[in-house]
This record gives structure tokens, sequence and C-alpha cells, in this order.
């Protein structure tokens, strides 16, 4: 699993079991974040997370790129404004997948935390692909994750957290854009990963 696999899964997986704890937000947020990858300039994501539906937004300011992810549905594309374009990708419906169980990972509690003015639980995640270290709101707000796996390493911080509603028109796709289907490993390649 990729970085950006370990966040999604890190960010939308709801619990399996009551040892787990919950990562999907119990209410809707507006979250900014820090992500860190080596021998890459930290960049900024944006979290808007409609907790009724399952649906995320996920905005890269940088690229001038958005994801829309639907939970339920395993389903996630990607908004790219220069091409006036919504990117149907499996890489990332696979990764919305992948999140049903967070890659088969194990918890295991670590003590409090703290970040973006906010209480969270710390957790050591081990999987068969890499390992990682979690900070979790009660409520399901990831607001650190540091892991590593095959591909390489991450880091995503939380910097600034709203509990506050999210319109539900920021989750659908845009009005006129043309619909692209990219073949798998298509989209990293389009990332630069």
């Amino acid at each position: 699993m990729t970085w950006l696999g370990w966040i999604f899964a890190l960010t939308f997986s709801p619990a399996q079991a009551a040892a787990h704890p919950n990562f999907l937000p119990a209410h809707d947020i507006l979250a900014t974040y820090e992500l860190a990858v080596p021998g890459r300039p930290d960049a900024p994501y944006q979290l808007q997370y409609d907790a009724a539906d399952q649906r995320a937004r996920i905005i890269d300011p940088l690229r001038g790129l958005a994801f829309l992810v639907d939970l339920p549905a395993g389903h996630a594309e990607l908004v790219v404004p220069a091409l006036h374009a919504v990117v149907e990708a499996p890489d990332i419906s696979n990764l919305a997948r992948q999140v049903e169980d967070a890659d088969g990972a194990r918890f295991t509690p670590l003590g409090p935390g703290h970040y973006a003015g906010l209480a969270c639980d710390k957790y050591l995640v081990l999987s068969q692909q890499g390992s990682a270290t979690a900070c979790i709101t009660p409520d399901g707000v990831v607001l650190h994750f540091a892991g590593r796996d095959p591909h390489g390493a991450a880091t995503l911080t939380a910097t600034s957290v709203a509990y506050t509603s999210q319109p539900r028109a920021d989750f659908a796709q845009p009005y006129g854009y043309s619909e692209i289907t990219l073949p798998p490993g298509a989209l990293a390649q389009l990332l630069g990963q």
C-alpha cells in the first residue's frame, strides 16, 4: 500500500472490532493537514467530510486537484480543473474499497496525544504491508499519522479541525466536466508518484 493508500485507509476506515478505534468522523468536519514525504517539500491538504453520507473531498491546493470519495460505494475520482475533467481511475476506487479493513491492521493503544488543539489517542498500527503510529480523536478524526511501507514513508498532521456542516454540492462532480477513465497505474503517473 502506498503512502496515499495508508492515508486513505487511516483517514476513512470504519472500526472492525471494539478494540479498534473508530476512523470515520462522527460529525461533519473541515480539516487542514500537512503531508510530509521524504525527499519532497511538505504539502498542505484540506479534508471536507460529510458524516451522514460518508463522503469526503480531499483538496490538493498545490496541484489544484480534488479527490471525491464515496465510501459506501467504494468509489473515488479525481477532479482536475485544468482539464475541466473528472478522472475515473481504478487505483483511487481500489483504495476506497481497501479502507473497509484498514489493510488488516492491528492497533495497540499508546496513550494520549494532542494535535490541532484537540485531544486524541495514540496507536501503534501494524499490518503485513508496514507500520505506523496514529493519533485519533474519540469521535474518529485522525489528527496525526506517521507510517512506512515498502513504497516509502509519510507523515500527515492536522493543523486545524473545524466541526462544521459541509455543503452537499462540494461532494458532487462539478457541472459540465468531462469524464475520463485511466488504466490501472496511470493515476500514480499523473500525480508524479
